[in-house]
């Protein structure tokens, strides 16, 4: 028949490891949440950088876009990114959709035929690396000019 002292110690050494068990699990969960929310942190942070570099090179299609928009000859095909902007970002590209004479309207303050014609245009920017893409739609006025010759 067992002492009732040493009935303790041998209950002792399997509760030490049933805790020690209970501290390493709380550790692995506690180092895998940790894990989780880090690798979660840098997913977002990549997509908003990725974001932050396609509206950028929307921009500086907007940019290219108001240099080369001539409203008597616009243009009749896609623009694409100028060589000297891929050498600043080779993954950041932008794209001018052929401009849509949209409406032809008066003007305040001119009298009739005059007026101004409207085109919409679509800028897209895109990155390549992060796999992100935005369009911009702009519209633009020019005028005065004379309807009658438009509607004839």
């Amino acid at each position: 028949m067992l002492k009732p002292t040493e009935y303790y110690v041998k209950s002792e050494k399997g509760f030490a490891f049933i805790l020690a068990l209970i501290a390493i699990l709380i550790m692995m969960a506690l180092g895998t949440l940790v894990i989780t929310l880090s690798t979660g942190d840098i997913k977002t942070s990549a997509q908003v950088l990725g974001e932050k570099k396609t509206m950028l090179a929307a921009e500086k299609g907007l940019g290219r876009m108001t240099q080369i928009f001539n409203a008597f000859n616009p243009p009749t095909g896609v623009t694409t990114t100028l060589p000297e902007d891929l050498a600043v970002d080779p993954h950041s590209q932008y794209e001018i959709s052929i401009p849509n004479l949209t409406a032809s309207r008066s003007m305040p303050f001119y009298s009739l035929p005059w007026g101004m014609a409207t085109y919409t245009i679509d800028v897209t920017g895109i990155n390549t690396e992060y796999n992100s893409r935005v369009t911009i739609g702009v519209g633009l006025g020019y005028g005065p000019i004379d309807l009658s010759l438009i509607y004839k």
